[in-house]
């Protein structure tokens, strides 16, 4: 079974669901508040006003011209309040998102568009005086033809698919409307990128795909160039062999995604997509021929997306809405208007059969539209107790490390008191194995304590410094930065050393596990890397080492002056730690570093201040 997607991955898609109320609590109350906003349609809505859908409701104006306006009202529902009994902040979303997945649907199922877009709508409607083969209209007729209607009976088939769609999962309705809305939106593109618009419909209709629909194809079925090379290459072979391996090839093929892709689409065609469904339509395809066909408007999304190859212009352009073309290299092909008729039928049917689910309570806010996430600075959550684990060990010593940076530069006044959070490591650390998590946390210890008065250090801390200080002696990213971010001198360790461990640094870099540190640190790894194998004589390695410097902070002028030096064989050793980790003082932008002060070394009024509260 698939794993339920959360409400932060169906943000924004349930909007309608969320407005039907299927997932308030009893009892609680709601807000509601009716949002009206004007669309733009081709045709003219016939009924008795308000026509009423299971979601919102619509106010058709008495005007008819090549296009028409119509009012859209929509109830946003939300709870007053959260799960845990509080009052909720949140009255209403900005109404647009209903008002637009109303609009989707309505040019989906009506096959009439509907859009808040005026200028679009016109655009597409009227043609602005485009010669005929270059409108909208010639490309998918009725959705964009002048003039259309839409009566009463149509007004209740659209009911008839809400109530099935609002009944769905959530995952299955957020997949249907993704490819409502996808879909809808490559037909208003397709008259400035016809390939484009044919790619993305194909994708639409891939992403409703189902495993459990594939199925293999038979061999004298399968692609003729891929049958040809495999039946000369079993030629010699004993039938049974033969048989097996023609098989397997099958069954590979059938676990593709173009094989999935053709097999899902087919197995969801009911018989009225040859009947009735098919009936005023022009050239619509023969059902012999629509799995080769499949197969090509696979093929040609596959050309689009990976070579950026653009369709043939018979496949789009003069065909006056026929659903199937011919075209040079396939022969005959699904036109625009033949996957767009194609991808409303399948979509109708994945709808009637998908289970349907209850209403349910469920705490949809993270759903909703118009939440932004954002990552909060450090100096506001690394001095929390609470939840700190292996897992969280090296984000905390990165976090650390970035808000003792910009405190040193002078970027923000906010106290890091980490006497709570210390304690904490002082638990945890002698339940974990040695490694990067252990070694982060005594880091992050002890360049805490670096930075207040030893007078105010803890006895059980002091003892926890003595036991384990001896762990940053080693080669590691985390010793690295205590030593550039205090007083602590830099570890003596020899070239190779110093190779080993940047090039290790470098190589978690391009991996999701590595652990973070500032992008400044990760500079100084490589260059300290660099400056050590130079002075050993080793200076093609430091060369390399120097390049990785610069590729962990592209254009920075220092390093690309640093390099360029390096490189020239002209090396200055004395890189201006200080000034690349913190920037110039105020001040001291014309003094010489003094000759008791080494470069990187953090000056006493900063460690007198530390002890307000870093």
């Amino acid at each position: 079974m698939a794993k339920r997607k959360s409400a932060r991955q169906l943000r924004g898609q349930l909007m309608l669901q969320i407005a039907a109320g299927r997932f308030f609590r009893p009892g609680v109350p709601l807000n509601e508040t009716e949002h009206r906003y004007t669309v733009y349609s081709n045709a003219r809505f016939i009924g008795d006003p308000p026509i009423a859908l299971p979601v919102g409701e619509v106010i058709a104006s008495t005007e008819m011209g090549h296009t028409s306006s119509a009012m859209i009202a929509v109830v946003d529902r939300l709870e007053q309040q959260r799960p845990d009994g509080t009052d909720d902040f949140m009255i209403a979303t900005g109404g647009t998102d209903l008002v637009d997945d109303l609009a989707y649907l309505m040019t989906f199922v009506l096959n009439r568009t509907v859009s808040r877009n005026h200028d679009q709508t016109r655009r597409l409607v009227t043609g602005d005086g485009a010669p005929r083969g270059r409108s909208a209209n010639d490309l998918f007729p009725e959705l964009f033809e002048p003039r259309q209607t839409v009566q009463p009976h149509q007004w209740e088939d659209l009911r008839q698919f809400m109530n099935g769609l609002l009944d769905l999962s959530q995952d299955d309705f957020a997949r249907v409307m993704r490819v409502i809305r996808n879909s809808v939106d490559a037909t208003r593109r397709a008259l400035d990128d016809p390939t484009g618009a044919y790619t993305d419909l194909v994708a639409a209709l891939e992403s409703i795909s189902d495993d459990k629909l594939s199925t293999p194809a038979t061999w004298d079925r399968y692609d003729g160039s891929k049958r040809k090379i495999i039946d000369a290459a079993l030629i010699d072979a004993g039938q049974e062999v033969a048989d097996r391996v023609r098989a397997a090839v099958l069954e590979a093929d059938r676990a593709g995604l173009k094989r999935r892709f053709i097999s899902s689409t087919l197995a969801r065609l009911s018989p009225d997509y040859y009947r009735d469904n098919a009936a005023g339509s022009i050239r619509p395809p023969r059902a012999p021929d629509l799995e080769r066909m499949l197969g090509i408007a696979y093929d040609i999304r596959s050309r689009r997306s990976h070579v950026l190859e653009d369709l043939g212009e018979g496949v789009w352009v003069y065909t006056d809405g026929a659903e199937t073309a011919y075209e040079p290299s396939f022969e005959r092909v699904l036109t625009l208007a033949g996957l767009w008729r194609l991808i409303r039928h399948v979509v109708r049917q994945y709808v009637s059969n998908a289970e349907k689910v209850a209403p349910e309570p469920w705490d949809y806010r993270n759903a909703l539209p118009g939440i932004v996430e954002v990552q909060l600075a450090p100096q506001y959550w690394i001095w929390q107790p609470g939840g700190l684990t292996a897992t969280t060990a090296t984000r905390l010593l990165d976090g650390f490390a970035e808000a003792l940076i910009g405190w040193i530069a002078g970027q923000h006044t906010d106290g890091i008191p980490l006497d709570q959070v210390c304690r904490e490591i002082e638990d945890l650390v002698p339940t974990l194995p040695d490694g990067e998590s252990k070694t982060s946390l005594i880091a992050t210890h002890v360049l805490w304590h670096a930075w207040i008065s030893p007078a105010d250090h803890r006895s059980e801390a002091a003892t926890f410094i003595d036991e384990y200080k001896a762990v940053l002696d080693a080669p590691s990213a985390s010793a690295v930065t205590v030593s550039l971010l205090s007083d602590h001198s830099m570890p003596t360790w020899s070239a190779n050393d110093w190779a080993a461990m940047a090039q290790a640094r470098n190589g978690a870099r391009h991996t999701k596990s590595q652990a973070p540190l500032p992008a400044a640190i990760d500079v100084l790894i490589q260059l300290i890397a660099a400056d050590e194998l130079e002075a050993a004589g080793r200076h093609d390695e430091a060369v390399v080492f120097a390049a990785k410097a610069v590729g962990e902070l592209p254009g920075n002028d220092a390093l690309l002056a640093w390099e360029a030096r390096l490189v020239a064989g002209n090396h200055d050793p004395d890189f201006d730690v200080h000034t690349f980790l913190f920037g110039e003082r105020e001040g001291e932008a014309s003094r010489e570093t003094s000759e008791d002060e080494q470069p990187g070394d953090s000056s006493t009024e900063h460690r007198e201040a530390a002890g307000v509260q870093p």
